[in-house]
């Protein structure tokens, strides 16, 4: 994903909501010969995994930018361990895996740097990524500004 001023694309418009969002932000945005913008629109439809992934991402990313006490990975690795962990725990393998690799009772830090190597969010199903969306969304929305879900098309 790239950024374009105020107006970050791709873009996906599900609803006369974004669109008119888009449409808000687009005038905002400074162009001239020297410095052209391509727009190109296309019918493509995201699938709604896709969507709630691109928004956990984007979410990540607001906080990295807002808060700067921790960098996208390091956001991602705290949300992954403390709301992902707890809903996959109910997974019999996952709490296997889980299980034998926290045997030796690691430290919160060693738990975080777990995180980079396990996949969590990845293995969840729409139901438990929108659990978890909510999870993160309840806390953290209260500290940082998150992007609206509905700009993404996704509704939690």
């Amino acid at each position: 994903m790239s950024e374009l001023g105020l107006l970050s694309y791709p873009v996906t418009i599900t609803n006369d909501y974004q669109r008119d969002q888009l449409l808000e932000r687009m005038k905002l945005i400074q162009s001239s010969s020297a410095q052209p913008i391509l727009i190109r629109i296309t019918d493509k439809k995201q699938k709604r995994s896709e969507a709630i992934s691109a928004l956990s991402h984007r979410w990540y990313g607001d906080c990295a930018k807002q808060g700067s006490e921790h960098t996208e990975s390091g956001i991602k690795a705290i949300a992954k361990l403390k709301w992902g962990v707890p809903i996959m725990r109910k997974h019999e393998s996952f709490n296997a895996s889980w299980l034998k690799l926290t045997q030796g009772f690691p430290t919160y830090e060693e738990q975080i740097e777990l995180m980079a190597l396990l996949p969590v969010t990845s293995l969840m199903t729409n139901a438990e990524m929108s659990q978890y969306m909510n999870h993160f969304k309840a806390v953290m929305g209260k500290h940082y500004d998150l992007t609206d879900p509905r700009l993404q098309g996704v509704e939690l």
